[in-house]
């Protein structure tokens, strides 16, 4: 037993330990005290001068960067010459370098801390030959279609740099907005160089007497080219002696479309490759190619580049190819990820640059992570105060998987935002849950007579199926959403599994080692525990009847409430509106406008972007949807200019501009959203049917959209509006009322087997009353922290929290009331509990 438990320590305590040194810095480090640690002359007395005028102007919703920035604007101090980087040219440079030392471990998104935002012109490739203008024309007369098919190649190419959490979208004309949670000017620069790749791959034959033509060319470079072809130079070897130059055909044979994977890799020598990897269509066409032109030289071009021009010994039959070059590592990898994204339709041309101040204001900011703590000690107190000893074992193995998961997410490169800071909260639900059930198994086992360790012992054991089929389909239910979903979606589902890996691994792994330690070495022979329900006896199968008819009720309800309120329940998320920019000489709050605007019944999206290289560099930007009333029928740009400076007149908002922007939310993220949770109910059918029966995966799948629909409806009831935080928070319904079902399901198949002569119903009536505690525990120690964020964790996550809190409630109600009556239902037909599908 020492020996085991030694070993367990161990690895316990190298796990926690990789992690903990992952999330270093945990925290941002003070701004100030980077910018002297980062000076050149720790002495220069114009870096304390730049610090106090700073701190004057850092008021309000003004954060130290861009207090900075504009306290070094206004004194003409040259803060690139005064820090130690690379390639500083002006202060938001330096301003950039020191955001970036001060940054925290786990990148923060665009809410949190702020970023860049790229308005990018998607132009239209000239047409060269009648089958270029024919797709020309197509795309003429389809913009928006392939506008929006370059957006999801965007998002995936951000993806592919493990950048989920951007903002992409569509604005008037031709323009596109894209914003992006990153700081530095290196990482600016590499997502500036990946936007504008466009990834047009195709393959070239090479003339078949190049090597005399070449050597022409060199004796007398004005040669005349011959028809139908071009000169073109191999990438990297520019004023090489060795240079390679090749005559190739201006028509390509084929193009790259039909990739399906793009992935960096190296032969034996250590020669850089990019291996390609083609469809059915596209392995077909390029055999086709490949088999006409044995012993011809095939060019390999993309974005107008020869890579290289290999040697066609034989027809290549495998759907497999090959582009060798001069390429470093990122471009490796960039060059990658683009042709696995696919190639834009356009060329990519960057209008504009601007940096983005924090989406949420520096106030809502600290409500929600002053909420958040004062949640999570109220948990705490619970969890001590209900379960004593056992509580603050309980307590400490929730302080450990938070500490794995924030360097989870560090070590991945996740992105948290304030949404996903409150969505942690089913992680924790999920964490206290599987010690719920373990508590409540130890305490069935003391009062059956057993000792404190053989208690632990079948606790654990008895326990163990419960949690981990309640995490593997929420787990199942993260790996499809991770895969087959984007953007938000994607990030969500990332957080998700890895919580899901955390919390079992601190409820079953580290709080056994707790008890080991404490029955082996401390001699501890008694755990005593609060007792919330002494051995229940609700009829729930009788009271179910009347809860279908309310749950009927509700959905029926629900489908009207959302059918009335139609369109008018999607927020700008979806819909889109009306971009209104402003120069300002003061900055207003970003909480203190919103509700303003708010009681005035505008819903509106306020933020503040920069950008270095303009005289009127300095924007508010609002974004409303629909019309703006006003008395003299004003436009909106004008009726909030009036509206703001006659309330806010420091502010001297001047320069009005409205701009049509398309919604966050386009056509091919809401496809892929919903196969993503159709494929993932069907992941939890497989699931649920292998491990329990078919009827039981019906009965969650009922149970959860049940939940799903009656949250939904009551969140349109009250005049909300859908935003993609509410997406997610409804993604995490899916993933609690899993859980949650899954646990009665798990006590159900139990005492199946060890009450083969009982009737079905009454065996299920049985375990609903044997899980109620447990259930009644776990929804009590989440909606704490629910309760608390809603109240005082700011108007940023208030909707969120909402439907969190109707998730739970409801979740927890279809549980006891309408998942375990289907199963009833189901198995009619059987008098006894034996089981069958």
């Amino acid at each position: 037993m020492n020996k085991h438990f030694y070993l367990r320590a161990v690895v316990a305590a190298v796990v926690v330990g990789v992690f903990s040194f992952s999330i270093y810095p945990l925290t941002q480090r003070d701004f100030y005290e980077t910018f002297r640690k980062l000076l050149k002359n720790p002495a220069d007395t114009r870096a304390e001068k730049v610090i106090a005028e700073a701190r004057k102007l850092q008021r309000g919703d003004i954060y130290p960067s861009g207090a900075m920035l504009l306290a070094a604007d206004r004194e003409k101090i040259p803060l690139q010459e005064m820090l130690r980087g690379k390639d500083l040219q002006d202060n938001r440079d330096a301003v950039a370098l020191v955001r970036k030392h001060a940054a925290s471990s786990i990148r923060l998104g665009l809410d949190l801390n702020g970023g860049v935002e790229f308005v990018l012109e998607l132009v239209p490739e000239k047409a060269v030959d009648p089958e270029s203008k024919e797709f020309a024309a197509k795309v003429e007369g389809n913009f928006d279609y392939y506008r929006d098919q370059a957006i999801e190649i965007l998002r995936k190419r951000l993806e592919g740099e493990k950048i989920f959490e951007t903002e992409i979208t569509p604005m008037s004309g031709r323009l596109v907005s894209l914003k992006a949670p990153v700081v530095s000017k290196d990482e600016k620069q590499h997502l500036l160089n990946l936007i504008q790749m466009s990834a047009k791959l195709h393959f070239h034959l090479v003339h078949p007497q190049n090597d005399a033509l070449v050597q022409e060319y060199l004796a007398n470079p004005k040669m005349v080219i011959p028809v139908g072809y071009e000169l073109m130079r191999e990438v990297g070897r520019t004023g090489d002696t060795r240079e390679r130059l090749y005559f190739v055909e201006s028509r390509w044979k084929m193009d790259g479309k039909g990739i399906t994977e793009a992935f960096p890799t190296q032969d034996q020598f250590g020669q850089r490759k990019i291996a390609l990897r083609f469809n059915t269509k596209g392995a077909k066409d390029f055999g086709k190619v490949t088999t006409e032109n044995v012993g011809r030289l095939l060019a390999i071009v993309l974005d107008g580049k020869l890579y290289c021009a290999p040697v066609l010994n034989e027809p290549i039959l495998g759907g497999s190819a090959e582009i060798s070059g001069s390429f470093s590592n990122e471009e490796m990898k960039n060059i990658s990820n683009a042709l696995a994204s696919g190639g834009f339709p356009f060329q990519i041309k960057v209008n504009s640059v601007f940096d983005t101040d924090p989406t949420l204001g520096v106030e809502n900011v600290r409500n929600g992570i002053r909420a958040g703590i004062f949640s999570l000690l109220a948990v705490v107190i619970f969890m001590c105060g209900y379960y004593l000893m056992a509580g603050f074992v309980a307590v400490f193995a929730l302080a450990v998987n938070m500490l794995l998961l924030l360097g989870a997410m560090a070590a991945f490169g996740a992105t948290l935002t304030m949404p996903g800071i409150a969505g942690l909260i089913l992680t924790i639900g999920m964490a206290v849950d599987a010690n719920v059930l373990i508590y409540e198994r130890i305490r069935e086992e003391l009062a059956s007579g057993k000792t404190l360790k053989n208690a632990i012992e079948l606790g654990y054991s008895k326990a163990f199926s419960a949690v981990f089929d309640g995490n593997i389909t929420t787990l199942i239910t993260a790996l499809i959403l991770m895969k087959v979903g984007t953007g938000a979606v994607k990030g969500f589902a990332v957080a998700l599994a890895i919580g899901i890996a955390t919390s079992m691994f601190s409820a079953l792994f580290v709080t056994r080692i707790l008890f080991d330690f404490m029955t082996s070495f401390l001699k501890i022979s008694q755990l005593k525990m609060c007792q919330f329900l002494d051995k229940p006896k609700i009829p729930f199968l009788k009271l179910s009847r009347y809860a279908l008819i309310l749950s009927g009720t509700l959905i029926v309800l629900s489908f009207v409430i959302c059918g009335v309120r139609g369109s008018s329940m999607l927020g700008v998320d979806f819909t889109g509106g009306t971009m209104v920019s402003f120069n300002y000489s003061e900055r207003i709050p970003v909480n203190s406008l919103e509700k303003f605007l708010a009681q005035r019944g505008i819903a509106a999206k306020v933020s503040y972007k920069s950008n270095a290289s303009s005289t009127d560099n300095r924007k508010l930007e609002i974004l409303i949807r629909g019309a703006v009333q006003s008395e003299q029928n004003t436009s909106p740009k004008d009726t909030l200019e009036n509206m703001l400076n006659s309330t806010y007149p420091n502010a001297k908002l001047t320069g009005g501009q409205e701009t049509s922007v398309g919604g966050l939310v386009g056509a091919v993220m809401t496809r892929s959203a919903v196969w993503a949770i159709l494929f993932s109910f069907l992941g939890i059918i497989a699931y649920v049917s292998l491990r329990y029966e078919f009827s039981y995966s019906i009965a969650a799948i009922i149970a959860l959209v049940h939940d799903v629909i009656i949250s939904v409806g009551i969140f349109a009831l009250t005049g909300r509006e859908m935003s993609l935080p509410v997406v997610a928070a409804v993604l995490t319904i899916i993933g609690y009322s899993v859980n949650d079902t899954i646990v009665v399901f798990d006590r159900i198949r139990e005492n199946v087997a060890l009450l083969p002569h009982t009737p079905y119903h009454e065996v299920i009536n049985a375990s609903l009353n044997q899980t109620l505690s447990r259930t009644l525990l776990t929804s009590c120690t989440t909606l704490i922290v629910l309760i608390v964020l809603f109240f005082w964790g700011g108007i940023a996550i208030n909707d969120f929290v909402f439907v969190m809190l109707l998730g739970v409630v409801i979740g927890t109600y279809s549980s006891l009331f309408i998942a375990s009556p289907i199963i009833s239902v189901w198995h009619r037909r059987n008098s006894f509990g034996h089981t069958g599908n």
